[in-house]
């Protein structure tokens, strides 16, 4: 067989090896590959930063709420802390300071009529005193401990019958459910003078309270 080129050589395509057209091949198709694999990671990676953006963004909520919360816990707790404080000032000084209301009460209830209250006052000392160690109850331990005396100065007329109603009057006293087991002795004295010519009777009456521990 003989073969005629008319082109001189010009028209007769190339013949092509298997192995130059899979290397054409895969010359074109890895660079497609390699741009799918990342616009498909690119996607992904879009969609997991958008999914945890909305993960840090609730979380950031909760930090808000837990925070608010925080603080209006962390306030109520030093109001807790400061009632506590007065309610134990308060249970303190009741402790430690008497009570007259009710003791003005029974002194106003149970005085005589023809006596006159002229004047009333109170004083405090302290005193020494043994009382049971709070750590060590069958020990013994010094203790200060106030000690009040409520001074009554009562006036009347006739002294005779203003000697049995001062007397009555101490007998009410020490017999009150009130004042009575918060007494330790009345010890009452007596001034006699004249005013306009007529003879009035002064009484100084001290009602000395227990000491209290």
């Amino acid at each position: 067989m003989f073969t005629i080129d008319l082109l001189k050589g010009q028209g007769i395509p190339a013949k092509s090896r298997p192995e130059s057209i899979a290397v054409t091949a895969l010359t074109a198709v890895i660079p497609l590959v390699i741009a799918i694999v990342m616009i498909s990671l690119y996607l992904t990676n879009s969609v997991v930063i958008d999914v945890k953006k909305q993960e840090l963004a609730a979380i950031e909520k909760k930090i808000a709420d837990l925070a608010e919360d925080l603080d209006t816990y962390t306030k109520s707790q030093r109001q807790k802390s400061a009632v506590e404080k007065r309610i134990m000032e308060t249970a303190q000084a009741i402790g430690s300071y008497q009570q007259w209301s009710d003791i003005l009460v029974t002194i106003v209830e149970n005085m005589p009529d023809p006596l006159v209250l002229e004047q009333m006052s109170v004083s405090t000392r302290t005193e020494k005193i043994k009382v049971p160690d709070e750590k060590n109850p069958g020990k013994q331990v010094e203790k200060v401990v106030p000690v009040r005396t409520m001074h009554l100065t009562l006036g009347g007329e006739a002294k005779d019958v203003s000697d049995h109603l001062v007397t009555q009057f101490r007998e009410l006293l020490q017999r009150s459910h009130t004042l009575g087991p918060k007494l330790q002795d009345i010890p009452v004295s007596q001034h006699v003078e004249t005013r306009d010519e007529q003879e009035v009777v002064t009484y100084e009456m001290k009602c000395i309270f227990k000491p209290q521990i």
